[in-house]
């Protein structure tokens, strides 16, 4: 048995870019690491800790938010010694270089990073960002890195058959486990008037909440818009749905691997080359950050589901197969 910690941050704190893409990518890993000992290091900024706690992990050990570089390594290097670490799994965003290569003394380290991403020092590094080829290559520091879709951490049933599910929605809108920018409002004002000849499905997230305007406008198009604020199985939704919007994070792999047409809206900056590397890839429109350009976007993305067409046709369909967490399971067990 592996004693593991996870490093990581996430929640519902405005301007952190953080929400809960690296919680659930954690969470991912950690049910397939069962049963192995888990234990979390986390930075809370609203909720999070509340579904790590939900998903039946208990050892949760709770940093200040924006904790100093020192004091971040003094209680990391205190749980390690505690707990008797054998390995350190850390995902965040914006890693400390200076954390790792300090960290990296005492213990076996594990770095899951996103985007261009690859140079840690680590003992392995997993970056299943689309932009990346399938391959495993070594970094500037000789840490193994597992590159490309084939290696993203998202839930694994998802690699599960699917089955012929009735299409209950013709439209899926999820824009991550927090809406800061009330997106999904900005979204629904864009087609409100087209609400009636489509049926939708929207998911606020875990730490979301319905507005006053998605209550009045659920009390108005009852047969036709349901909101949910979150959901157990994130597969079943996007099997009972024909397209989807959703962000530039996890979703989109989601959606990609049930090879369902979606649209990408960039609720952050750096979620931009994450849509452009699905659009050119031909699995997702990139409608870009919101402005009024995206929404005469948007709409002609409805008006083509209306018109019972599909936006665009997907050229790559297995460019992810949602095997990623048991090939990274694979890996990081090898770590002596």
């Amino acid at each position: 048995m592996v004693n593991i910690l996870f490093r990581t941050a996430g929640g519902k704190e405005t301007k952190q870019e953080l929400g809960l893409g690296h919680i659930y990518r954690c969470l991912n890993l950690a049910k397939e690491l069962k049963p192995n000992k888990i234990n979390f290091l986390l930075e809370d900024f609203g909720g999070a800790k509340r579904i790590i706690e939900q998903k039946g992990f208990k050892n949760i050990k709770s940093l200040k938010k924006n904790i100093q570089l020192i004091e971040d390594i003094k209680i990391t290097k205190k749980n390690l010694e505690e707990k008797k670490i054998d390995l350190l799994i850390v995902d965040r965003y914006h890693m400390k270089l200076n954390y790792l290569k300090i960290i990296k003394k005492y213990v076996k380290l594990v770095v899951i990073s996103d985007l261009y991403n690859t140079e840690y020092p680590a003992d392995l590094v997993v970056n299943g960002f689309v932009g990346f080829k399938n391959e495993i290559k070594v970094n500037s520091y000789n840490s193994k890195c597992l590159l490309g879709p084939k290696y993203q951490i998202i839930d694994k049933r998802f690699c599960e058959k699917t089955k012929n599910m009735k299409q209950k929605y013709d439209l899926l809108i999820t824009v991550g486990g927090y809406d800061e920018k009330n997106i999904i409002d900005k979204i629904l004002k864009v087609i409100e008037s087209h609400i009636s000849k489509i049926k939708i499905k929207v998911i606020v997230g875990p730490i979301g909440k319905k507005s006053n305007f998605l209550k009045n406008l659920e009390k108005k198009y009852p047969k036709n818009l349901k909101i949910i604020k979150f959901t157990k199985n994130m597969k079943k939704e996007i099997e009972e749905t024909k397209f989807g919007i959703c962000n530039g994070g996890i979703t989109s792999y989601e959606f990609a691997t049930m090879k369902k047409p979606f649209g990408i809206i960039c609720v952050e900056n750096h979620q931009l080359k994450t849509a452009s590397e699905w659009e050119k890839k031909g699995s997702a429109l990139n409608f870009g950050i919101m402005t009024e350009y995206t929404k005469i976007k948007i709409k002609e993305f409805l008006d083509k589901i209306i018109d019972k067409k599909s936006p665009f046709v997907i050229k790559n369909k297995k460019l992810v197969d949602a095997k990623g967490v048991l090939r990274v399971v694979n890996e990081i067990l090898k770590i002596k």
